[in-house]
């Protein structure tokens, strides 16, 4: 099995106002949805794991979840190869600006880099696939969530990219040590 990670919108374990659970409740969803490893990546939903049919497997987290703290948003889950990779084609010179994770199977053709003016200034968008969008800001206190949700018509969740790029030398480490376990 490969490692996967699960990306929940809206999650900060342990916040009540968002309905977000506790680490150990999210952890023991995992291990109750099947789960054979699970564990958190920071505090914001984050959650590198190994199970069989692992979107199925986290949307089972989401239900459990519900039941035990009304946590009920959405959740993507990517390979760690593709977060690799994905994370890996980013402009080194991008060194702030998010990486946006969603699922839209069909996305009209938009001319990049595709500008979006708002009142606080504008949102960039340097990546648009199918799966993820690289974006940038230049002004405050603009997220690429609620644009990119109104432009593309799906929901999504988002990462800062240094947030991201530690996550990938995190994967590369976990790789590493996995290969080198007795087996």
């Amino acid at each position: 099995m490969s490692m996967q990670v699960a990306f929940f919108r809206n999650m900060n374990l342990g916040q009540a106002r968002s309905r977000s659970p506790r680490s150990s409740e999210l952890l023991d969803a995992f291990a109750a949805a099947g789960a054979t490893s699970a564990l958190n990546f920071q505090t914001n939903g984050t959650v590198i794991f190994a199970g069989d049919e692992p979107a199925a497997l986290a949307e089972s987290v989401v239900t459990r979840l519900t039941a035990v703290t009304g946590y009920a948003d959405l959740v993507v889950v990517r390979s760690a190869a593709w977060l690799i990779d994905a994370v890996g084609r980013i402009d080194p010179g991008l060194t702030a600006g998010e990486v946006a994770l969603f699922d839209a199977p069909s996305l009209l053709e938009l001319a990049l880099p595709l500008i979006e003016r708002v009142p606080t200034g504008e949102l960039v968008v340097h990546t648009l696939t199918h799966s993820h969008a690289v974006t940038s800001t230049t002004g405050s206190g603009i997220s690429a969530g609620p644009v990119l949700t109104r432009l593309i018509g799906v929901p999504v969740t988002c990462r800062g990219i240094p947030t991201m790029r530690r996550l990938v030398a995190r994967l590369g480490i976990l790789t590493a040590h996995a290969k080198q376990a007795p087996g």
